[in-house]
């Protein structure tokens, strides 16, 4: 039986993770260095993750994100096979995307920084944007 992992996705509409052939990948690179034009190259596999808008207590009508996240049960070899791929990737580097070996576990880590802006979060309407000024009717 394959195992799974919890993956939290801080998106506000989730995101695509692509995992590539590396073969292929390096392949397409030494063309490219060569001033070439290679192939497209099409990822072996696409894991769709849902994002913050998908939590039950999100809050359409106010487009609220802050303290929620899409949960998703990922393959843990797919996850750590796209992770060692996108290991700087700013998905991974700014905790917008993160995995723990069951549901308790991954709650517990979103719960300890859930408070932690993405700056992906709403802008709150009462409060004035730098640089705008307010249109009067």
């Amino acid at each position: 039986m394959a195992e799974n992992v919890t993956v939290i996705c801080r998106m506000p509409s989730g995101v695509k993770l692509d995992l590539y052939d590396m073969q292929a990948l390096s392949e397409r690179a030494a063309v490219l260095k060569q001033g070439g034009f290679p192939p497209q190259l099409a990822p072996i596999k696409v894991v769709t993750l849902k994002g913050a808008s998908s939590d039950m207590r999100f809050h359409k009508a106010d487009n609220v994100l802050i303290g929620m996240a899409g949960r998703n049960i990922v393959d843990a070899e797919f996850w750590e096979a796209w992770l060692a791929q996108n290991q700087n990737s700013q998905l991974v580097t700014k905790g917008l995307v993160f995995a723990e070996k069951n549901s308790k576990r991954a709650e517990a880590k979103f719960k300890e920084v859930k408070s932690e802006k993405t700056g992906l979060e709403s802008l709150d309407s009462s409060k004035p944007i730098e640089g705008v000024t307010k249109l009067d009717k």
